[in-house]
């Protein structure tokens, strides 16, 4: 009996094997020894791609994404909300897999494309900025683990201060130490994240958000000058900041779980304000300086107090109001997280650092 026939992989242009190679990289399949040199050399682009090209790049998005993902947290059984209900399951059982669905506009294409043929790490380059109206759903969470590669690169440094991630609240939110240094005032919006997919999204993200935040706030004992951590803890609360009152807005208070996670893991019983500011030479030259280097330290344990708000005002919901399901869902995740005891915790570190 014959073998049945196979048919040949698709011809692929050297241009086109480098930007399918990029893409791998940035959805963590390849790895940056592999990958990284293809960041940093020019290479002249076609008038167009190929069909087949495109093709093995819209099923490598597809895939791709939806791997990463199911394994960040979209496997785990979580409760969340869907609409004024409270559903528990993995992601696609708390939201029917069609309405899961990821859109990738011709930007994604342009970007790809724009990052192949460039040399990132050349001083003049051009840098891709897109209009924010054109993006989908799909390109913004192609450039968020787009920008988690790039960071491991040489080019990274520089990628923080462009436009295309300064203003992806994505970003902001998972790599704050990088934007410390930012040269101009970026704003950026959590409002895609925070209803739909995109609050199905960070859902799934709630793992790696909250290792995240935990590998920040246990590296700032290295910091050494008080200029960095004061940098540090300025990026930090506009992204916390920006966050919440996106939270408050989509009454999607659940999505800020992953805190409660970090905060029980840093605020032990023997937590002191020197597991934060230990490594810091001098706070500053001024009085003034010295409590804004400890407010920036600990900035994230300041957002216990209005963690708690919530769930103080969760209290006094009533059971006919509309928000009484997402009320009594955050009270449950702060009592579930012993929010009262790491408040009170904080609270004592907090007061080492104030003068009054």
């Amino acid at each position: 009996m014959s073998e049945p026939e196979v048919a040949p992989p698709p011809r692929v242009s050297r241009f086109e094997a480098n930007l399918l190679n990029i893409l791998r990289f940035f959805l963590r399949r390849l790895t940056v020894e592999r990958a990284g040199r293809l960041i940093v050399q020019e290479c002249p682009p076609p008038r167009c791609l190929t069909r087949a090209a495109v093709t093995l790049a819209q099923d490598m998005l597809a895939k791709g994404c939806t791997s990463l993902l199911a394994h960040a947290g979209g496997w785990r059984r979580e409760r969340h909300l869907r609409g004024n209900q409270v559903v528990t399951g993995r992601l696609w059982e708390r939201t029917d897999p069609e309405d899961l669905g990821l859109t990738f506009s011709k930007e994604t294409l342009d970007f790809l494309i724009w990052v192949t043929a460039e040399d990132l790490d050349a001083k003049k380059a051009r840098w891709w900025s897109p209009a924010d109206r054109a993006l989908t759903l799909g390109d913004r969470v192609l450039l968020y683990y787009a920008y988690g590669a790039l960071r491991e690169t040489s080019v990274g440094p520089a990628a923080a201060n462009k436009v295309v991630f300064a203003t992806h609240a994505l970003c902001r939110l998972a790599y704050p130490e990088d934007f410390g240094k930012l040269t101009a005032n970026f704003e950026s919006s959590f409002v895609p994240w925070t209803g739909g997919v995109g609050a199905c999204i960070l859902e799934a993200l709630q793992g790696e958000l909250a290792e995240r935040w935990l590998m920040v706030e246990r590296r700032k004992v290295q910091i050494v000058t008080w200029q960095t951590m004061q940098a540090l803890g300025r990026s930090q609360g506009q992204a916390l900041d920006a966050f919440f009152t996106a939270l408050e807005a989509s009454g999607r208070r659940d999505l800020a779980r992953f805190l409660l996670v970090t905060l029980s893991r840093l605020l032990t019983e023997d937590a002191t304000a020197q597991r934060w500011l230990d490594g810091v030479q001098d706070r500053g030259p001024t009085m003034a300086e010295r409590v804004q280097t400890g407010r920036a330290a600990l900035v994230l344990l300041r957002q216990l107090q209005r963690l708690r708000r919530w769930a103080q005002a969760a209290r006094t919901v009533a059971f006919f109001e509309e928000s009484y399901t997402a009320s009594q869902l955050w009270k449950t995740d702060w009592e579930h997280g012993q929010g009262d005891v790491l408040h009170a915790r904080a609270e004592a570190i907090l007061r080492e650092v104030e003068p009054l």
